[in-house]
């Protein structure tokens, strides 16, 4: 009984000093972990008294509840980093399998224009557009994509759209009366293209309003294909001569004939008057379309020219040269008829004499 006493003396013994030892190495740890959390000493001064043996003891009670404070900010901010962690993994993983895909949105039957804006939308871009012909679907509206609707694709992927052209062959609408504008618009609308123009006159339709097509209204025609139109000019209004007039006479008359006037910047010298019309931009009698313009120029009067020296030539160079110089000629035999020179001439070689003017030239005789 005694040596087992014995025994379990030494065991508590024991027990005590490595609990005491448990305790000064958990104060020294703690302080080396806490750092400056658990004692902030200052600089070494000749004050500073070394610590007895029982320092660590008398500090333990200080240093477990440093540590207990250090270990529950400790516990904290890993349980926050844990939660960031799994939230972190989650989106990667959601992002993985799902975050950056998404669906092909429903877009046929809708408008080429308003089908792009949908996808658009959604993240995707338009690829390319192809364009099919239909006898079922509308021109201009989406048939179909690729890929198909609802398909899974990534957020930034490409679409290819097909778009309807109607029917293969199409019937020439009837667009005669119809204006230029609204023409073209019927065309479209038919899946045919507004081809070349042309204009003419015509008493029976209005100015600007189509006469006719080519090929004619009801004529089979493979979409896409030209039309050509025949627009009218209205009837025709003849011109009326205004050389010679004065610039608000002629105005009159050309305004009263249902024509514009413009009036060009610069004036000429000409036969005419100064200040009279010397040239009109349409000829006299012409024919022109109601509301066309006419450009008049405003004469500066004659320009004046040298009268050149003709007596003693045959008649038909003098009348050369006279006519090279501007002027008109006027021949006056004498009588009785001697010769083919000639003998004088109504202007004096050397003046000057407006340009266009008559200068009269006689031959010889008694």
């Amino acid at each position: 009984m005694q040596g087992w006493a014995l025994k379990r003396s030494h065991r508590r013994d024991r027990k005590k000093k490595l609990i005491a030892y448990g305790v000064s190495t958990a104060v020294v740890a703690g302080a080396a972990i806490t750092g400056l959390a658990v004692a902030s000493p200052g600089p070494a001064t000749a004050n500073t008294k070394p610590a007895g043996p029982g320092s660590a003891l008398q500090a333990g009670v200080p240093a477990r509840r440093a540590r207990f404070v250090l270990n529950g900010r400790r516990g904290l901010i890993a349980a926050v980093v844990a939660v960031l962690l799994v939230l972190g993994v989650g989106a990667g993983v959601w992002y993985i399998n799902s975050g950056q895909f998404t669906h092909v949105p429903a877009v046929i039957g809708q408008s080429e224009s308003a089908a792009k804006k949908r996808l658009e939308d959604a993240g995707l871009s338009v690829k390319k557009v192809d364009r099919r012909y239909s006898d079922t679907v509308k021109r201009g509206t989406v048939i179909q994509t690729d890929p198909e609707t609802g398909a899974r694709v990534r957020g930034n992927a490409s679409v290819t759209v097909v778009v309807s052209r109607g029917p293969e062959m199409v019937k020439v609408p009837d667009v005669g009366g119809k204006s230029l504008d609204d023409a073209k618009k019927a065309l479209a609308a038919a899946g045919l293209t507004p081809g070349a123009v042309t204009e003419e006159f015509n008493e029976d339709t209005d100015q600007g309003s189509v006469i006719s097509t080519a090929p004619a209204a009801g004529a089979p025609r493979r979409a896409d294909t030209a039309v050509a139109l025949v627009v009218s000019k209205g009837a025709p209004v003849e011109v009326p001569g205004v050389v010679g007039d004065s610039v608000e006479d002629a105005t009159s008359a050309l305004k009263d004939a249902g024509l514009e006037v413009r009036i060009a910047p610069e004036q000429v010298n000409s036969p005419q008057e100064a200040g009279s019309i010397a040239a009109q931009s349409a000829a006299e009698s012409s024919s022109l379309a109601k509301g066309d313009t006419v450009t008049l120029t405003v004469s500066k009067g004659p320009r004046m020219v040298t009268v050149p020296k003709v007596t003693g030539e045959k008649t038909d160079d003098a009348r050369k040269d006279l006519e090279k110089a501007g002027f008109k000629v006027k021949v006056d035999h004498g009588f009785p008829f001697l010769s083919d020179e000639i003998a004088s001439q109504s202007v004096e070689a050397g003046s000057q004499a407006p340009e266009g003017s008559t200068i009269t030239i006689k031959t010889k005789g008694l």
